[in-house]
């Protein structure tokens, strides 16, 4: 069991902003179900990314995918989870991890907007 995934957003104090990633993290789980998959709050509240990681590698992990769950590639995504996730890999000599990118701008997460918003995409 050699890779994990940790789902990665900004943390709210607002709990069913928190719950959302609990439950984005399940669907990721449900996609890779032989991979364990935790979660991990860049801030204001825990599981702190530290901590993440570290329940990964206590269940095995020694290479760590991190999944963003951040909309734009801001100074969170480019500076502040990159220097929060090398912090707590300091701790785990030989585990390795890896950032996947914000979400969007992406046609999907477009399609998604208008869906949520009640509006039929245009076709193609």
């Amino acid at each position: 069991m050699p890779i994990g995934y940790l789902v990665v957003d900004h943390g709210s104090r607002r709990p069913r902003s928190n719950a959302q990633l609990e439950d984005m993290t399940e669907r990721v789980r449900r996609l890779r179900p032989d991979c364990p998959v935790s979660h991990a709050h860049m801030e204001v509240v825990g599981p702190d990314i530290a901590a993440g990681i570290a329940e990964l590698v206590g269940r095995g992990v020694d290479e760590i995918v991190v999944l963003l769950y951040f909309l734009a590639d801001g100074r969170h995504v480019q500076e502040d989870v990159p220097r929060l996730v090398a912090e707590a890999l300091a701790a785990h000599p030989g585990v390795t991890a890896r950032l996947g990118a914000a979400l969007g701008p992406d046609d999907g997460l477009a399609q998604l907007m208008l869906e949520r918003a009640g509006e039929a995409p245009e076709p193609a």
